[in-house]
């Protein structure tokens, strides 16, 4: 997938790579027989931690600098934003945590942001020759979090460089999230998640889920999206320029839910238990129930620090709406410096207010209507996520060339491979191999047919897997 910032691409350890397997497979054979030898949960939790930190330092060793400063500053900065506020000095509290707020977001923009700026305002010979960070944006709202937490007092202040470092890099999160809440990960410090045969179950479930979305799903499909998509969007015919929107959709959901489960899965086997981040978004019967759906740590971290201190639905509809625009610009620029993020986050908060205004009326119309209509809308703006503005404008046009409608593809590889590794969503969907219960966490599902199905696909996802991709959201 080509990237709409200017950054230098870095190849990250995946979870697919035989280095990751050899890594893990070692990890947790001595996490385990360290664990089983009676050894402190603190002692486990460090290990966790500088583990996490070598890992992150075999894709590139400088980078480590970065997560370790901002480890420090967790630390430090919530012990002096709860000293500030246990003396009642709050205005220097919110001081402190303001200016921690700030450094945070100064190092994400000037990775993420400095060349776009540069390229659109600088002289010709201002760019940097920059290395994007992996996981810098996951970490860092992380880290910010962590500050407000503390700030409203809400969370303790994280007690030593060790848990800051386990909070920062826990290795399962690192790259592609989910991102993490301070409270979360220090009440499975002191207290973990025990190793039931449930969890194990659960851990191993979705493990197995994620490589079947990755390998099978988003690979496969990501390759003939990519070679559609080099054929030239211009070029395309009804049907390919679909191909494309709907194979992308899979691709996207498959890539970041199936990092998502198998980050979720290895967390449970270290005791620490994170909440679902995707549940079956395609399901979704509005934009709004989309974004309870889908990354639902980044739409929650913007719901608790962006649209809440906005005001959020505290004064009245038009004070919302406009928190709703706000936190979904974010979102974009967050994705991304591309004008294409833009339109796709301003577009996808204009949905969201216009649901918030008619709601009474749209919620009278059958379900399977909005369904209809939020998935089509999905699919058109998934475009301005994938292509630069100027390509996405020219792919939605195609979408609508019925003239060139033919069931003899003109482009030189057929959209049918896409069609059908598009159909095994339908068993995610259907089946739902997990489910979410009502406080967010993943459970066993009470049905034994998604765990069959992953039984089944698993090993036809280590036979057949599509072309070797690195995860979407690593870019992020």
């Amino acid at each position: 997938m080509p990237d709409q910032h200017s950054c230098v691409e870095v190849r990250y350890l995946e979870f697919t790579d035989i280095l990751f397997v050899l890594f893990a497979g070692g990890f947790f054979l001595i996490y385990f027989a360290l664990q089983a030898s009676g050894y402190p949960r603190w002692f486990l939790c460090g290990l966790i931690a500088w583990c996490s930190a070598a890992f992150y330092a075999v894709w590139y060793p400088p980078a480590l600098v970065l997560l370790l400063l901002h480890s420090l500053l967790v630390w430090q900065g919530g012990l002096w934003i709860a000293r500030m506020r246990r003396t009642k000095h709050l205005t220097l509290a919110r001081a402190i945590a303001g200016c921690l707020i700030f450094l945070s977001l100064a190092v994400l923009f000037f990775f993420k942001y400095f060349n776009f700026f540069a390229q659109t305002f600088l002289p010709a010979g201002s760019l940097l020759d920059l290395i994007l960070p992996v996981g810098i944006s996951f970490y860092t709202f992380t880290a910010i979090g962590c500050y407000v937490d503390v700030l409203r007092g809400e969370s303790p202040p994280v007690p030593s460089f060790s848990s800051a470092l386990l909070l920062v890099a826990f290795w399962p999160h690192l790259a592609a999230g989910p991102i993490l809440r301070s409270r979360n990960i220090l009440k499975n410090v002191d207290s973990p998640e025990h190793l039931t045969v449930a969890n194990f179950q659960l851990s191993l479930l979705l493990i197995a889920s994620g490589l079947v979305k990755k390998l099978l799903l988003a690979d496969n499909i990501g390759s003939y999206v990519n070679w559609n998509i080099d054929y030239g969007v211009s070029h395309l015919s009804i049907l390919g320029a679909w191909s494309v929107v709907v194979g992308f959709a899979v691709q996207i959901y498959a890539d970041f839910s199936g990092y998502s489960d198998m980050a979720i899965g290895f967390a449970l086997l270290l005791g620490f238990k994170l909440p679902a981040n995707f549940n079956y978004p395609y399901l979704a019967t509005s934009v709004t129930d989309f974004w309870r759906r889908w990354h639902i740590s980044l739409s929650t971290w913007f719901r608790d620090y962006v649209y809440y201190p906005l005001g959020g639905n505290r004064h009245g509809l038009l004070r919302a709406c406009i928190a709703i625009l706000v936190v979904f610009l974010l979102s974009g620029v967050w994705h991304g410096a591309g004008v294409g993020f833009i339109i796709w986050g301003v577009a996808h908060g204009l949905l969201l207010t216009l649901e918030k205004i008619f709601y009474k009326f749209y919620m009278r119309v059958p379900a399977f209507f909005r369904w209809f209509v939020t998935v089509f809308s999905i699919l058109i703006l998934w475009a301005f996520f994938r292509l630069p503005a100027a390509q996405a404008l020219t792919l939605i046009e195609r979408l609508f060339a019925f003239s060139t409608f033919s069931l003899i593809e003109q482009a030189p590889y057929i959209q049918l491979p896409v069609w059908i590794f598009s159909s095994l969503l339908l068993i995610d969907h259907g089946l739902r191999p997990y489910r979410v219960s009502a406080e967010g966490f993943p459970e066993l599902a009470s049905r034994p047919f998604g765990l069959a199905a992953i039984s089944i696909l698993l090993p036809v996802a280590i036979l057949f897997f599509g072309k070797d991709l690195p995860f979407i959201y690593f870019q992020f």
